[in-house]
């Protein structure tokens, strides 16, 4: 069962669309046509268009118990910063944009409107001044699970405190709506209203693109709102619409979100999601979630068929043992040869099944990119030239995984089109001490600590006049405890001295590396360097991870990027005209030119994912852009 070095080979001959998952997955899913636990037929399933199948619910019934890897932040609603594990939560009980969304991502990767949600597509009207207004009407038997009412209110409520300056007070991401008209002025509090929403009645509301980003190429996922529950979070306040746009009464404030908002984040009581959270143990790293009886469903009105859900940390070196003793039933996103081929051992053995897809992301070395010697690009490119990546990836990956020179991963439809010149474009930083120190002496790095001369072989520390002072080489490195940071360990350090620099490196555990990475609680950052893997969005938000404004540093632009190149660039990408693919696609193939050369992250490997299973787990679907959290309702359990 062992495929090492030609399961890469094998993978990249499929077809973009077979790129999605195993070959097997449209295949299972048009297999989830049961009958009701009683004998009946349902009598809810839903139509979608002609390239779905209808889709049948039944009662549900059984656990499934999820592993991973990654700790819990124990952060479960949206605005503030997250790792895997609290997103794969988020994603089940509806608090990450996804379900109940005006527009929900796809098991084809496209963002669709939903017919859950929405009567009918939104109207639009293309405005004299060049801006967009996107009219939605929702469906007025939505409910949260709590069984309460789920109105427009709840969607331009989302809005209008995702984008307050009181958000901000109490350190959440107020970037909600930022391509909406009114948003500069309502984000600053110089205006109360936000000119670009109307509340029209109980299921009716308007939003307004501006014309600076009309057109957009992805329209259903520009226009895209999602709800909270409004009452829950800002108890006693209400929406007013006078004409010029939403305001929210008067006694709305940062104290009076504070509180309930804290609760719901850590302890999450009303959701719309086809799960409810019913607890998280800290201490032994576990959530549990029960079915929302109250979900009607996804955008294909797919309601889950397991009752009861459990997600648990499981270690690195123990968690395919685990999953062979039946203590968790799926492990998703498997990296790493080691790993990978321990796991079709359990294959062959008949102890698990297992599905294989290309990763829509990639592991990395992170950069803080605005204090200390990681600001400079000169330093990063060294640091880049001192490691052999190559051989770091064929070790860490055992073949089940390739190199990639900037932000992108194998499975991305972009780079699948644009391979071969990306490939042949990019810088490799090949392996090169030599390069590295040609680098940082190009850009003044060649003082001693005395402000002498560097002399390569005599001196081991390089030192650089900035502002009237020098500044030593010496790079802060926050590390977690697995296999890629131990590998890294034994890889880096002593090839950066052979340049001059120096790495210190600090082992934290992964809640306090992510606190850090975001600056969450952080009031003097004190790491430059991070190693971490990151998944990107279905559609790429160059235009966010570099946006220069202060509400998007750490929970969006986490390098703490200061240069507005790769966000302009961004933008301009996003209102490419959608019939224009080659457009697109050449100003996405620029933007990750653009990140080769500056390097604020040093990608490592993007992998070939494989999620091994316990074998009474029905119907897997899923890829590393339909995410386990979006596809778990489409799976069943035989006990």
């Amino acid at each position: 069962m062992k495929k090492k070095g030609l399961a890469l080979l094998l993978a990249l001959t499929l077809t973009v669309t077979m790129i999605a998952g195993c070959s097997k997955k449209n295949e299972k899913k048009n297999e989830t046509k049961t009958e009701e636990t009683d004998g009946t037929s349902t009598d809810d399933s839903t139509t979608t268009d002609e390239s779905t199948t209808e889709v049948t619910n039944t009662e549900p019934s059984g656990q499934i118990i999820l592993g991973d890897v990654t700790e819990f932040n124990g952060s479960f609603i949206e605005g503030w910063g997250n790792n895997g594990a609290d997103y794969i939560i988020k994603e089940l009980i509806g608090t990450y944009p996804g379900f109940y969304g005006t527009a929900e991502l796809s098991s084809a990767a496209e963002y669709v409107y939903n017919p859950t949600v929405l009567t009918s597509d939104p109207e639009t009207t293309l405005n004299e001044d060049g801006s967009k207004t996107f009219k939605f009407t929702l469906n007025k038997d939505l409910v949260w699970s709590d069984g309460s009412a789920l109105t427009a209110n709840d969607y331009v409520g989302y809005l209008m405190i995702y984008a307050s300056p009181e958000f901000g007070e109490i350190e959440g991401s107020n970037t909600a709506g930022n391509t909406l008209v009114g948003f500069d002025t309502y984000n600053t509090g110089d205006t109360k209203e936000f000119s670009g929403i109307h509340l029209i009645d109980d299921y009716t509301f308007t939003i307004t693109i501006k014309a600076d980003y009309i057109p957009t190429y992805f329209e259903a996922y520009a226009s895209a709102v999602t709800p909270i529950p409004f009452s829950v979070y800002a108890p006693g306040v209400t929406i007013k619409d006078d004409g010029n746009g939403c305001y929210l009464s008067d006694n709305y404030s940062a104290e009076i979100i504070k509180e309930p908002m804290t609760a719901e984040r850590y302890k999450p009581t009303v959701t719309c999601g086809p799960y409810k959270f019913v607890s998280y143990d800290a201490t032994n790293q576990e959530v549990a979630l029960e079915v929302n009886d109250k979900f009607k469903g996804n955008y294909e009105g797919k309601k889950p068929s397991i009752a009861k859900v459990i997600m648990k940390y499981t270690e690195e070196a123990t968690q395919l043992d685990e999953l062979a003793a039946g203590n968790v039933d799926l492990l998703a996103g498997i990296s790493g040869g080691d790993k990978i081929n321990a796991g079709l051992d359990l294959v062959d053995q008949g102890k698990a099944d297992y599905a294989t897809y290309l990763r829509n992301g990639y592991g990395l070395l992170a950069f803080h990119t605005d204090f200390g010697p990681t600001q400079f690009k000169s330093v990063r490119q060294a640091i880049t030239y001192c490691l052999d990546r190559t051989t770091f990836c064929s070790q860490y990956t055992g073949g089940f995984g390739s190199l990639v020179n900037s932000e992108y991963g194998l499975g991305q439809w972009m780079y699948q089109e644009r391979k071969d010149s990306v490939d042949a474009e990019l810088n490799p930083y090949s392996y090169s001490i030599d390069k590295a120190k040609e680098v940082l002496d190009a850009d003044g790095w060649n003082l001693n600590e005395k402000g002498d001369a560097y002399v390569d072989g005599t001196d081991t520390l390089r030192y650089k006049e900035v502002d009237g002072k020098l500044m030593a080489c010496e790079i802060q490195w926050a590390s977690s405890d697995n296999s890629v940071a131990q590998l890294l360990a034994t890889m880096l350090p002593g090839e950066v001295e052979k340049a001059g620099m120096k790495l210190t490196t600090t082992v934290v555990d992964f809640p306090t590396l992510l606190n850090n990475y975001y600056r969450e609680g952080i009031d003097e950052p004190q790491f430059n360097m991070y190693n971490l893997g990151t998944g990107f969005t279905p559609i790429p938000q160059f235009e966010y991870n570099y946006n220069t404004a202060k509400n998007f540093l750490g929970n969006y632009n986490t390098n703490f990027w200061m240069d507005d190149k790769i966000m302009n660039m961004g933008y301009d990408l996003t209102k490419t005209d959608p019939t224009d693919k080659e457009g697109y696609l050449d100003k996405w193939e620029a933007i990750v030119k653009e990140i080769n050369e500056q390097m604020p992250n040093i990608p490592l490997y993007s992998d070939e994912y494989h999620t091994f299973f316990n074998p009474k787990v029905q119907g897997y679907v899923g890829d590393d852009t339909f995410s386990i959290g979006l596809s778990l309702i489409y799976m069943s359990v035989t006990e």
